[in-house]
């Protein structure tokens, strides 16, 4: 690889991940187990890499620092890329990849956490409790301040 090309492909992923730099991000697979040893909510945010309201959230929205320590606190917070291309286990459940044209699809754990008509949209914030049950879910940009009430309200969680 080229070195110019290499650092932009370095910059790029790491503007990515600076909206999510202190946050903590949890594997989705991983989460089943964390709930073995401690009930907590699931707050999934469905973006993509061409989505330019994620990146809008990731730079705003999840860099709030009450929201960061709300999810650190309370919640297992998971990032997932609608177009993941790996293959996930969850919810007794295995989901892929599905293509749709050339460099074009969907991956079906985004489809089954955000759909609303068949369709997603992005951004899309889904929580769930720790049955992996949807008790929220909203399409569309959301501001740290709606996040926080939403957060709030929503972090009891029923044995």
């Amino acid at each position: 690889m080229k070195p110019l090309t290499l650092f932009f492909t370095l910059f790029f992923i790491g503007t990515l991940m600076r909206g999510f730099s202190q946050s903590k991000i949890h594997p989705l697979e991983n989460v089943e187990n964390l709930q073995k040893t401690e009930k907590r909510n699931l707050l999934v945010f469905l973006h993509t890499d061409w989505c330019s309201y994620c990146k809008t959230m990731q730079n705003s929205t999840f860099k709030n620092n009450k929201v960061q320590d709300l999810l650190k606190e309370k919640f297992y917070f998971v990032a997932l890329n609608g177009e993941e291309k790996s293959t996930i286990a969850f919810a007794d459940a295995v989901f892929t990849y599905q293509p749709t044209g050339v460099k074009t699809g969907y991956h079906e754990l985004a489809l089954a956490l955000g759909s609303s008509a068949g369709q997603v949209s992005y951004p899309t914030l889904v929580l769930l409790n720790p049955k992996h049950e949807i008790v929220f879910q909203h399409t569309g940009y959301m501001t740290a301040i709606d996040l926080l009430k939403i957060l709030e309200i929503s972090n009891i969680v029923e044995e």
